[in-house]
């Protein structure tokens, strides 16, 4: 009976002793692998909140690539990773409260931009524009009227000499 149980007890500690070196390998092996590090870290950085909902994300995503992997041949469809993708949709949660300053340099640079865009496309930039102001209500439409008339006004400063009633 003694043997019996020196036997079971060789075993259990052999199977232990397997255990434990098994998992030194595969933690040696992870250890050493700079992207599953990086990918711990990046993991770690995702708020506790949004952890159930991103890993739900790329199980799907995985489960998906491996289908599409398993009928390539049949269906000459492949997979690859968008490096573009974005897991977080923006919602704008509060009314915005821009800083002004900055929003009126913003859109000076980009009316800017926009007029370098167009330059030499013979008024073709119109139509683009016509559609775009078609997706628009009338205020919406008045309240920008106003407004370029406005910065119209202000380039106009700029642009006439000063006269003798203007000057000082």
């Amino acid at each position: 009976m003694a043997n019996l149980r020196q036997l079971e007890d060789s075993e259990t500690l052999d199977t232990l002793k397997a255990l434990i070196d098994s998992a030194s390998n595969l933690i040696g092996e992870l250890a050493s692998d700079p992207t599953f590090a990086r990918m711990v870290r990046a993991f770690a950085g995702i708020p506790a909140q949004d952890r159930e909902a991103i890993l739900g994300v790329l199980e799907r995503e995985l489960e998906v690539r491996r289908n599409a992997d398993a009928a390539e041949d049949l269906t000459g469809l492949s997979l690859r990773p968008n490096p573009g993708a974005r897991l977080y949709t923006r919602i704008i949660v509060d009314e915005p409260r821009p800083d002004r300053g900055r929003a009126v340099l913003s859109a000076l640079r980009a009316i800017r931009a926009l007029s370098d865009a167009v330059k030499g496309t013979d008024g073709a930039w119109k139509a683009i524009a016509r559609q775009a102001l078609v997706g628009l209500g009338p205020e919406e439409r008045a309240n920008i009227a106003r407004f370029a008339a406005e910065v119209i006004k202000l380039v106009d400063e700029f642009s006439e000499p000063p006269t003798a009633a203007s000057a000082p």
